[in-house]
């Protein structure tokens, strides 16, 4: 073989190893790197108004399972009417935003989605071509998958509990429910009826007190029992369950009747566990039967708003308005009896 023979092997050496390296750098260019992590903002006060669509929890969990498809989690945080974290979005510290759907939306610099369920359109940043490309592949795959229908139906189909007949799901929440209420030992249908007075299943209930999630758990008690999101449907049940559960075993001995540790349980998660003890040492103290809360309904929680109780020694926090609490009892055993019927 020649020198020019040499020379041109050589230099179609090189010219492939370039075609090469260039193929692979222009695949890789156009594979898209996806973070672990997705930051999902939900900018949807206006539809969270309705009482009874689960309209935020809705898309809470269309977001998890956009995320989990791809293998990435996911922080979402909602935001009020008069907050937007669009600019965020444009400047990289948001990945996501969604937004109520509208026929006429033109937002300036960012991607807009597909709308789903002619309900919201989620916005990504003006440099993501294929994570838009992706998404409203997920979408229009979620449109069309098998249980979409009976998922939609489940958060947006709401009932009224004391006027429906026979159903087979109280909620969208139930697989939840059922593992969490196993797990503490409780009747699943009286987990679902305390989130049901607590929160009417929507996620993001939250009092005026502080209260927040599906269980409306106060920020030291959630903390206690590892809540770091408080929207995040089975980390709320997961902790309320537990707080109920630690709970009926402080009353275990009260009684030896299930159902009425199940209302003294119920009335410590309502008032605290030193009000409904302060209870129970007045009705000792007065001779009360406390085997069965309504002895303490009938017999001792009218007087505990009474300052005479005081010189008694029997109670350590003072005077006690227990008409809320009493309220909230029954309305939950009332409420679980109702769900054991329509949903055995």
């Amino acid at each position: 073989m020649n020198r020019i023979e040499r020379t041109g092997l050589a230099v179609a050496a090189i010219l492939i190893a370039v075609t090469g390296l260039s193929s692979r750098l222009a695949r890789q260019a156009d594979e898209r790197v996806k973070p672990p992590h997705i930051r999902g903002i939900l900018e949807l006060a206006p539809l969270a108004d309705t009482s009874k669509a689960l309209v935020i929890g809705y898309h809470y969990h269309l977001l998890q399972r956009f995320a989990a498809a791809n293998g990435q989690s996911i922080d979402i945080r909602l935001t009020g009417r008069d907050l937007s974290y669009l600019d965020s979005l444009r400047a990289g510290t948001v990945d996501i935003v969604v937004i109520p759907f509208d026929e006429k939306v033109t937002v300036d610099s960012v991607l807009v989605s597909t709308p789903v369920d002619s309900m919201s359109v989620w916005l990504m940043r003006h440099d993501e071509h294929a994570g838009m490309k992706e998404l409203n592949d997920w979408i229009a795959e979620w449109h069309a998958s098998p249980d979409y229908a009976a998922t939609r139906d489940a958060f947006l189909n709401r009932y009224d509990v004391f006027r429906c007949g026979p159903r087979t799901q109280l909620s969208p929440y139930d697989s939840l429910i059922r593992a969490h209420a196993d797990t503490v030992g409780w009747d699943w249908h009286l987990l679902a009826a305390v989130i049901y007075s607590e929160s009417r299943f929507h996620i993001e209930a939250r009092s005026k007190r502080g209260a927040a999630g599906l269980m409306q758990m106060m920020p030291k008690t959630a903390a206690r029992y590892g809540v770091t999101d408080p929207l995040d449907p089975e980390m709320n049940i997961a902790a309320g369950a537990q707080s109920l559960s630690y709970l009926i075993k402080r009353y275990w001995k009260v009684t030896d009747i299930m159902e009425e540790r199940y209302k003294y349980a119920l009335a410590a998660y309502n008032a605290g566990i030193g009000r409904i003890d302060d209870c129970i040492s007045l009705a000792r103290h007065l001779g009360v039967d406390i085997s069965r809360w309504e002895n303490i309904q009938t017999q001792v929680l009218p007087l505990m708003s009474d300052e005479s109780i005081l010189e008694t020694g029997a109670v350590k926090l003072g005077t006690f308005k227990g008409g809320e609490t009493l309220g909230y009892v029954d309305s939950i055993m009332a409420v679980y009896r109702r769900f054991c019927r329509i949903c055995p």
